[in-house]
């Protein structure tokens, strides 16, 4: 074949009708048939190779730290009341010409994995609260009363039951600030993983064997300080849990259907946490009212156990594959990367107020649901038979009432609250208005003979009104930032409302108790900080964010 001939062979034919060939595009070569391997070698050394964006660390995204407060110490039910945010997050495709079914992290969902994405998150937060509300409202409290005991008996005396009080307020206190330490650690961490299974992945499966291992040791512990240092373990690994799980909420949820999400994922959460201290009163449930088995208690506890292993399993199971971290730049980890995620911001003096504001809120219902096993147990006599206290059978149907009662007066203001919000220009009166009533709801107990109705009356308006204070709380909170471009930062450190308020709800709750001897107290101490609450956010007036210079 001659010279001319190859030429004519390689040269791309004119479409059908086109009497012209484009210079440039037409009789452009093709460079994989023309170049020789050497040339193609030369071209790809001096090839720009284009390196991955940077992922932003989990504590600047809005929606994570909006994840973490619920989950720490807010409201689950507060995504559904689907109340609109005062400062938009300025990462959101809505604000530019990107494509809203595109995630956070570079992914984009088809139809069927983002109702899977939907479900995931809502089935793990409800499964992942099933042991853990059961645990701590109603195992845990039990197990310490048992382990407390000196006198070889059951330890279901009123005596007993305030060095239990004591012992399970020093227990909490450790958890809190260990989980606050680990929080920090564990984000960076996780935002620093590099592996083919993905950033929050392999967290979530170590995290949940971790926990799960720590509880079932725990349940053979024949002494306080051993049962307190697997307890402080579990702890860990459920941080390990939580703090992921919420980074991958906030990366793989495109914006197109986030607040559907969201609300799923609080309802979720919700009906779990009801659904776990109903399980366990069933599970620890005895008909003589007056003495347990403690084997009941450890089978019930190892139970939980297996149940933080079959959330994991389901919830990835139920969730797309992550995609793999191991091709993302690597970054180094600073001694201040831990910590200031924690950095309140600047210029903002109301900030502290909203956050003293938040803080009493979060007291105010941490210290109660923290005792009420023991309130329940110890702290309610028999109205119509006898002064003495209700015991074992008797607590179990105070805590599963309240349990409920919560969950429908949440469920009520997480349907009204988005009616309300917009019957308001200004959302101090919702927020204050919910604070009296919480307020008036703990003052029931007090006043009431029939503490049975009492409680019960309790958790249904205070369950609703801390919704409604939550949700307005956050949106006030919100609205006094000066930067709008570091709301996730600023709402970093708002969630630390959460950790200091519940140490000092327990603490506060476990002094009076102690010194009255009347578990009843702790509805006055609710009461009062709830009030102070109301008083707080009076100042908070909405005059708008804005977009500063740092």
């Amino acid at each position: 074949m001659t010279e001319d001939n190859q030429n004519n062979e390689f040269k791309p034919q004119p479409l059908p009708g086109q009497v012209f060939i484009r210079p440039g595009i037409d009789d452009r070569p093709d460079y994989e048939k023309t170049l020789t391997p050497e040339a193609k070698a030369a071209m790809r050394r001096l090839t720009v190779k284009q390196h991955p964006r940077v992922p932003e660390a989990s504590n600047e995204r809005p929606e994570t730290q909006v994840a973490r407060i619920a989950a720490e110490g807010g409201a689950p039910l507060t995504a559904a009341a689907h109340l609109d945010a005062a400062v938009p997050n300025l990462e959101s495709s809505f604000l530019d010409l990107r494509d809203p079914m595109t995630a956070p992290d570079g992914t984009k969902p088809t139809k069927s994995q983002a109702n899977r994405l939907t479900a995931g998150f809502a089935l793990g937060s409800m499964l992942f609260n099933v042991p853990l509300a059961a645990l701590n409202t109603v195992l845990m409290p039990q197990f310490v009363c048992r382990l407390t005991a000196v006198d070889g008996t059951s330890g279901l005396t009123p005596a007993n039951g305030l060095n239990s009080s004591c012992n399970l307020a020093l227990l909490t206190i450790a958890g809190f600030v260990l989980t606050f330490v680990m929080n920090a650690v564990i984000a960076v961490a996780s935002d620093h993983s590099y592996c083919r299974f993905g950033r929050r992945t392999p967290w979530i499966i170590g995290g949940s064997v971790l926990t799960a291992a720590a509880v079932a040791i725990m349940a053979t512990a024949e002494i306080l300080p051993l049962a307190v240092f697997f307890w402080l373990l579990a702890q860990i690994g459920y941080a390990m849990v939580a703090i992921p799980f919420a980074a991958a909420f906030g990366e793989r949820i495109p914006d197109k259907f986030r607040d559907r999400a969201d609300s799923w994922r609080g309802k979720g959460q919700a009906f779990g946490e009801m659904v776990g201290v109903i399980a366990a009163v069933a599970a620890t449930w005895n008909l003589d009212g007056l003495d347990w088995s403690v084997g009941t208690t450890r089978t019930a506890i190892v139970d939980c156990a297996w149940g933080f292993l079959v959330a994991a399993i389901v919830t990835l199971l139920v969730l797309p594959f992550e995609s793999s971290s191991s091709y993302l730049p690597r970054r180094s980890v600073k001694r201040s990367d831990y910590f200031s995620q924690y950095r309140p911001p600047k210029d903002a003096p109301k900030f502290y107020v909203a956050f003293v504001a938040r803080m009493l809120g979060v007291a105010a219902t941490v210290g109660i649901t923290v005792f009420q096993w023991y309130l329940a147990q110890f702290g309610l006599d028999k109205a119509s038979v006898d002064s003495r206290f209700l015991g074992f059978h008797g607590a179990g149907a105070v805590v599963v009432a309240m349990a409920v009662c919560t969950f429908v007066g949440a469920l009520a203001a997480a349907l009204l609250l988005g009616r309300i919000a917009r019957a308001v220009d200004d959302l101090r009166m919702p927020a204050v208005a919910s604070c009296v009533l919480f307020a008036v709801a703990a003052v029931l107990p007090l006043l009431i003979d029939d503490h049975m109705l009492a409680i019960a009356l309790y958790a249904l308006l205070a369950g609703f009104a801390y919704v409604v204070f939550d949700s307005t709380s956050q949106s006030l909170g919100l609205a006094i930032l000066p930067d709008v471009r570091s709301v996730g930062r600023s709402l970093a450190a708002y969630s630390l409302a959460n950790t200091i308020g519940a140490l000092l709800g327990v603490a506060v709750c476990a002094v009076v108790i102690i010194a009255t001897g009347v578990y009843l107290s702790m509805f006055a101490v609710a009461a009062i900080a709830m009030l102070l609450a109301a008083v707080l956010t009076l100042p908070l007036k909405n005059d708008g964010a804005s977009i500063e210079n740092d």
